[in-house]
Parts: C-alpha cells; structure tokens; sequence
C-alpha cells in the first residue's frame, strides 16, 4: 500500500516543484561557499560530464586558469600531482562551510613547490607568508580578487628576497636587481656571510681588513611612510684616493699620493722601495747601513715614541714638531741605552759600541779571544776558551739586563764554588795547586809533597782505595782527602 501511494505522488511532486526537488534528489549535498554559484541542477554540467562519475580536472582546470598555466609550465606543488583526481584532495558537497583547501602544515614538504624553507623561513608560520599584499603574480591577483578569495590562496608568492621584503629592504634600493642572496643567507638579516669585499671595486687590504664596515660606509637618509630612515651607503662612496677617507697628515708638504710611500699594512709602515726611490738619506749625513737599512723610518722618526725596548729618542729641537723630526745621532748611544750599564765608561776610548758592534747585528760581537787574553785580566787558556761568552758573562740581577763584564777577582772558586767537590777540604789552597784549565782531571799528583809519601806497595794502590766516599748532611757525596790518618792501624786495623 505504501509503495503504490509513493509511486502516485512522487510525479505530482516532480510536476509542483521540477528543478528544486530535482536537484535536491540528485546532488549529494551542499556546494563549499566559494562554488556557491555553481549551485543549481542547471549547473551540474559546468563540473560533471553526463554518463561521467566524479569530476575530470580538465573541469577543474577550465576555471582555475593559474593552476593550467602552473601545470603546463610544471611550477609549483600541482604539477608534481598533475596525475591525480582533483577530487582526491579537494572535497565539494560537505557543505557550504567545508574547506576545499585542507592539508597538515606540519607535515607539508615546502620543497615540493620549488622554494625550501630553511633556518629562519623554516620557524615562521604559514600566514606569515601567505598574505594577500604580498602576492606578485598578476593571473593570480586577477583570478581569486574576482573570486574575493585572495586571503584563501597559497599561490602567486615570488621566491626572491625583495618579493616579500621589498619594504624592509634597508639598502634604499643601492643595489639594483642583485639578489639578496648573493650576501645575505636565510639564517639571519644582520650581517653579510656570503660578501666578499674582494669581488668588489675596492678590494681590502692590510688594516683596512680590520676596519668596521660603518668605518667607511656612513648613514644616508630616505624617506619612508612620511618618515625620516636612515640607512648604509655602499654605493656611490668615492675612493679615488687616500684622501677620500683619511686626512693629510703632511698638510700638503708632500708630493704625490699616500701610497707613493705608505700602504694599508698601516700608516707608519712605508714601502721602502718607493720611499727610497725618491729620498736619498745620505742627505741626512747619517748612512742607513746594516740593520739601519731594515727599520721602519717611523723607528727613529716618532717624536711620541717613549724610551722603551732599549731606546731613548731625543730630536733636534728645530725639528721637533716635524712630521718625520730629525733624532739626534752623535753616536749610538743618542738613541741607543748603554745595555752594560756605564761598565765601559773607564774604557780607554770610553764606550764606544764600535769596539764591539757592527751595525749589521748587535751579536756576534768583534770582540774575540785574543782581544780578551790581551786587554782583559783574564786570559782564556784550556777548557776556558770553548766555553760561551754568556756562562761566565752573566746576568747576576733579574732587574738589571745588562750583563756583568767585571768580576771582583779571577779566582776558580768564584765561579766554581758551587761545583766544587772538595767540600771546603782544602780552603785557602788554590785550585791551580793540582789542576789546570785544559781538564778538571789531574794529570799528575805528587803525593811527596803531603804529609804521607807514598813508598813501597803504596805506590801501586788507586787513589780511591785510600780515600773512600763519605756523604755531607744534605745527602751529596764526596770523597774525603782530609784529614786521614797516617798511621798503619788507620788504614789496616790492628794486628790479629
């Protein structure tokens, strides 16, 4: 009974209200609210083809003109999916509040649509990006702001720097159409890891490799929202010259430019192949030679040099306030302290450093053994004369560098007191009594001379067999030469 009576209505239903209760039946429910013109039974075709289940994406394609353009041109994410359904992903019919767009951002491999997130784009959200001032792409602005959908896009975004950051850009457009990145990396705005100044019209060199970069490159100033901004100049800086950046420091007494005698290694610092080439110093009546050759002029020419590693500067008076003063050079000692402390003042000639040193070193000296066996108190015989300068020439004071030349007396025990091995046996006796200077060993002894000659088998005994090794309190050993007793029972013991 039922069946029949909906058999008999249903046509009468149709016939009241034809397309809505047609539509009604047929579709499987709402459009989302961006296809919400295209509701309607007269509307099905423009989406679905008759005798066709689903939607072909050339449908889909026919309307979203800047996704065919995309595909075919095989940019972006859609035309690394061009073979599947658009349906696979986009869902119609759930409503006019359903999303067709609908995808984990968290999971999303940015790199699919040709641009990587990295470093500070890969901790910055969606919308960060994706905002509809920052679209570029005109089909794309044309295509959704008819459709007022540009807030419910992802495409139409530039992947250059200035595409997003055209506004924050604090160059003041210095450099053109050069990119960012050529520069700058993605892992922070401040600081230039990828600029090599050497690939530029200056190239850096010397101190100027130290130099801050706002050193030289000073703040302009533009106009921004009504504003007043300021910001880097590093285009259009003159450098023409020295004197762009740096002041004269002759005040125009010189002739030619700064690097016929300086260079950037630093100011007092000239390049002496230039320098000489035009200044002549036998002029000065002081001849560069030896290691004077090899100084920087600003070594004896710096009138604020303090007395310090040995020297003590003076200048003439009419030169003083000159660039390069004239010091004052009688003899070495006008610039050079007296390094022996005045010991060769009553030197016969006085201390003049000639006697001993060249200009082409301080050390070796000309100073050699025979000079010394003939001036000195102290001839050098034997072992002495291998024996380096500085293990007798000392420094006896920390605080005082100056070597020590004069000795109180010439004595051995002077220097060799604390070598000697007698413990204060033979205090009084001069060593030379049984050695000499050619070797600490004693060629021959004579015991004769000694409260106990030596006769008979005693005469074939060492030396060591008599005096034994006894041992000081502080542990050292020595052997003992006296006192020794002289009887037999001293050495032999009692008769048995």
């Amino acid at each position: 009974m039922t069946s029949r009576w909906l058999c008999l209505l249903l046509p009468v239903a149709l016939l009241a209200s034809p397309q809505a209760t047609a539509a009604q039946l047929l579709s499987p429910g709402k459009l989302a609210a961006v296809h919400g013109d295209l509701s309607g039974l007269r509307k099905c075709t423009n989406c679905h083809s008759l005798g066709q289940r689903g939607v072909a994406n050339d449908k889909c394609l026919e309307c979203h003109e800047p996704l065919r353009t995309r595909i075919a041109e095989q940019r972006g994410f859609h035309a690394t999916v061009a073979r599947q359904d658009c349906t696979d992903c986009h869902k119609d019919h759930f409503g006019e509040d359903f999303a067709l767009v609908r995808f984990e951002s968290d999971t999303f491999d940015h790199k699919t649509i040709g641009f990587e997130l990295v470093d500070a784009h890969n901790a910055i959200e969606c919308g960060d990006c994706h905002q509809p001032r920052l679209i570029d792409a005109a089909d794309v602005r044309a295509f959704k702001g008819e459709h007022n959908a540009l807030d419910r896009t992802f495409l139409g975004l530039g992947t250059t720097c200035a595409a997003c950051h055209a506004a924050d850009d604090p160059h003041d457009s210095q450099f053109g159409a050069r990119g960012c990145q050529e520069c700058h990396t993605q892992s922070a705005w401040d600081g230039a890891e990828r600029f090599d100044h050497d690939q530029t019209r200056y190239r850096l060199t010397g101190l100027h490799r130290r130099v801050q970069c706002e050193d030289c490159h000073s703040r302009g100033t533009r106009s921004a929202a009504g504003d007043q901004e300021s910001y880097a100049r590093y285009a259009g800086l003159s450098y023409s010259s020295c004197k762009s950046c740096h002041d004269d420091g002759h005040r125009g007494r010189m002739e030619g430019t700064c690097a016929s005698c300086h260079n950037t290694g630093g100011w007092h610092r000239l390049d002496r192949a230039k320098f000489e080439g035009r200044f002549d110093h036998e002029v000065t009546e002081f001849s560069l030679v030896g290691k004077h050759a090899e100084i920087e002029c600003g070594s004896c020419h710096d009138r604020g040099r303090s007395d310090s590693e040995g020297l003590r500067l003076t200048f003439v008076a009419a030169a003083r306030r000159n660039e390069y003063p004239r010091p004052v050079a009688a003899d070495c000692l006008s610039c050079h302290l007296d390094y022996h402390a005045d010991v060769f003042q009553q030197s016969a000639g006085g201390p003049v450093c000639e006697s001993c040193h060249t200009q082409t070193d301080w050390l070796p000296t000309t100073y050699d053994i025979g000079r010394h066996n003939e001036g000195s108190a102290f001839a050098l015989t034997g072992a002495h004369v291998a024996t380096p300068c500085q293990n007798c020439h000392t420094v006896p004071d920390s605080a005082n560098r100056a070597l020590q030349f004069r000795f109180e007396n010439s004595e051995c025990r002077f220097c060799h007191e604390s070598d000697d091995p007698h413990v204060s046996q033979f205090a009084g006796r001069q060593c030379t009594a049984c050695h000499d200077t050619e070797s600490f060993a004693i060629a021959a002894f004579d015991h004769t001379n000694t409260r106990y000659p030596l006769d008979g088998a005693h005469r074939d005994v060492s030396c060591n067999d008599c005096h034994s090794l006894a041992r000081e309190l502080d542990g050292r050993e020595y052997r003992v030469y006296t006192p020794l007793g002289t009887e037999c029972n001293d050495c032999h013991g009692g008769a048995s």
